[in-house]
């Protein structure tokens, strides 16, 4: 669900080769199964580059950032998402709240929990009537942190290109610091490469994503919903350390992205009561656990509270993040593919049927088991749009 330069809300759905507009020119990436597309009606996509059996990764992207719901706050490290009883970590002597493996307190996710300390411990004194239960506002704060890293590095990149001559052997030796720096800019980065191929995203991606304040592309959130976004972002103001702050408009554009792009993260393995059918796809956005984006959002999924086991399909719902590069998929009620998460808060997202060359792929915002009422009422508050997938105009 992206704007200009990544995919985006999908009213439609489903789309195949003859509804893509192919005089876009666009180059294959590592992930060879899908290329981006432009499918008419629906704006940008993901379809499939060649003919697809079930099963078949088609991405694999690590978070730019996330956060663990309060409930798994002791539980799990705050960066990389490995369980605490499976790594040494410690919990911050300051605020109490965060807990980092020794790995990543070594690094870079340091950096990003001194920007956050300060508003957690307020969050955890209820402050103001706010508490860590608000899941907006701490993964505002994760992503401030990310923005203020990455600027902090454009802009030493910056310097040097200007001071700096290089030759080609140099230049190829700059591309290789380069990928470095945006590695530890994400700290789960690194520990997810080792476990295999992964997409890591810059910040500037997050950009490109849309945020349903401008209409078109962009999305188009109702008055009220934008109205929440703005009083969420006033309470930030107040919260944010110095060296991350930015506009009240900025904090709602942020806030907006994250609301129409968000993934609701779950444990990597299902817990023993899960059937075979029940073995699907968690909904996009953020349900389980407290407040979403905005009070507008404090919903939980049907029979769950914060810190129960079960979740969708049995994977219990552990947090929530944003990865632009999963935010290029569609939605569809009948999806030929489906996310789920490994253990290293990477989200993977696989075929669930045979997919034809030139189909475009599509994954559930929601879950599919509800009735087409619930989901397109769903699908409306929490993503702004009118769903008109195949399944829901059969169902109408």
């Amino acid at each position: 669900m992206m704007g200009s330069g990544g995919g985006e809300k999908n009213p439609g759905g489903d789309a195949s080769l003859g509804d893509v507009d192919d005089d876009r020119e666009y180059e294959a990436g590592g992930f060879d199964a899908i290329v981006p597309a432009y499918v008419k009606g629906s704006g940008e996509a993901l379809r499939a580059a060649r003919n697809l059996e079930p099963g078949t990764r088609l991405l694999r992207v690590a978070p730019l950032a996330a956060i663990p719901y309060a409930a798994e706050l002791s539980t799990i490290c705050g960066s990389c998402f490995q369980r605490c009883d499976d790594v040494d970590s410690r919990a911050c002597e300051r605020c109490g709240v965060a807990r980092l493996c020794s790995r990543c307190a070594a690094g870079p996710a340091l950096e990003q929990h001194n920007h956050e300390c300060h508003a957690l411990s307020r969050l955890r004194d209820g402050d103001s009537g706010l508490t860590l239960q608000h899941n907006d506002l701490r993964l505002l704060l994760r992503l401030l942190s990310v923005r203020r890293q990455w600027l902090t590095t454009s802009s030493k990149t910056m310097t040097q290109d200007v001071n700096v001559e290089i030759n080609t052997t140099a230049a190829a030796a700059v591309g290789v610091v380069a990928a470095e720096t945006s590695s530890s800019r994400n700290p789960a980065a690194e520990a997810a490469a080792e476990a295999g191929d992964v997409i890591v995203d810059d910040y500037d991606a997050v950009l490109e994503l849309m945020s349903g304040l401008e209409g078109g592309d962009d999305g188009n959130l109702p008055d009220a919903a934008v109205a929440t976004l703005y009083e969420v972002a006033k309470q930030a103001k107040y919260l944010v350390a110095p060296q991350l702050r930015a506009s009240v408009d900025e904090y709602v554009a942020l806030l907006g992205r994250l609301q129409l792009n968000g993934f609701e993260m779950t444990s990597a393995t299902a817990t023993a009561t899960a059937t075979e059918s029940e073995l699907h796809a968690p909904p996009r956005g953020g349900e389980a656990d407290g407040e979403g984006i905005g009070k507008a959002r404090r919903k939980r999924k049907k029979g769950n509270e914060p810190g129960e086991e079960q979740g969708v399909g049995g994977h219990r719902p552990i947090g929530i993040g944003v990865f632009p590069s999963a935010a290029r998929f569609n939605h569809s009620c009948a999806p030929n593919a489906h996310q789920s998460f490994d253990a290293h808060g990477c989200v993977t997202v696989d075929t669930v049927r045979r997919v034809k060359k030139g189909e475009e792929l599509t994954i559930p915002y929601v879950d599919t088991r509800l009735s087409g009422q619930e989901r397109r009422a769903k699908l409306r508050k929490n993503f702004a749009f009118e769903c008109a997938c195949v399944r829901c105009l059969a169902e109408q």
